[in-house]
């Protein structure tokens, strides 16, 4: 082999070594390790719609979803008005081959929270709109960041899987706000699958009402389209 032989096999090595670090180096990683119950539920990042003046906190863990299970929230069915928005956490189809997060052994299929806001003619017309989603009569008034909410119960079920939800209602300045926080489970799962107890449920409740805290309403004058 030639010194100009050697010479040109050394300047491609030199040339080409480079870019193929460059390509190691850009390979993405795989994040494999389980969600722990604080992420699942750190409310650190914020949602914002500036047409309707609204803002709400979420986990950033959460995708953007509109179901979060086999049965769809309230606000996803056809008659209803359709959210604007929705973020929500899932464990995955059964049987699972992996652990996802803290409720992977347990019925849970998901969680989250959808919002919408539409034309009212009035209060009276936004909490009749709110009543036709649901199964039972207006429950009561709860108030979330100053402001009075109505509030009621969703849900529906097939197929042994089931979605439980509480709808709230607001209305400002010619918009019916509502949210709908939900969970959805499954409730035929195999022997290796532990049903959520109350004391979970309880505690699931509790940390997606703490996002319906987290709402804020400052309506603009401008009336939705």
């Amino acid at each position: 082999m030639t010194l100009r032989t050697l010479l040109t096999i050394w300047l491609a090595l030199l040339i080409a070594a480079p870019v193929f670090g460059q390509g190691s180096a850009q390979t993405p990683v795989r994040h494999t390790k389980p969600f722990t119950l604080t992420q699942v539920w750190r409310l650190d990042k914020t949602y914002i719609d500036s047409q309707h003046g609204v803002t709400f906190q979420y986990p950033s863990i959460w995708q953007a979803e509109l179901q979060f299970g086999y049965i769809p929230p309230a606000l996803y069915w056809l008659d209803a008005p359709k959210p604007i928005a929705g973020f929500g956490y899932k464990e995955g189809p059964f049987p699972r081959d992996g652990i996802v997060g803290p409720y992977s052994k347990f019925n849970l299929e998901g969680f989250g929270i959808v919002y919408a806001a539409i034309p009212a003619a009035d209060a009276t017309a936004c909490e009749a709109k709110a009543s036709s989603m649901s199964y039972t009569p207006k429950l009561g008034i709860t108030v979330f960041g100053g402001r009075p909410f109505a509030e009621y119960e969703t849900g529906d079920g097939a197929m042994s899987q089931g979605n439980d939800g509480k709808l709230y209602s607001t209305y400002a300045q010619s918009v019916c706000y509502l949210f709908e926080i939900d969970v959805a489970q499954i409730f035929s799962v195999q022997d290796e699958y532990r049903t959520l107890t109350q004391t979970q449920l309880n505690f699931i409740w509790g940390h997606l009402k703490d996002i319906m805290k987290s709402v804020r309403i400052e309506p603009t004058e401008q009336k939705p389209n």
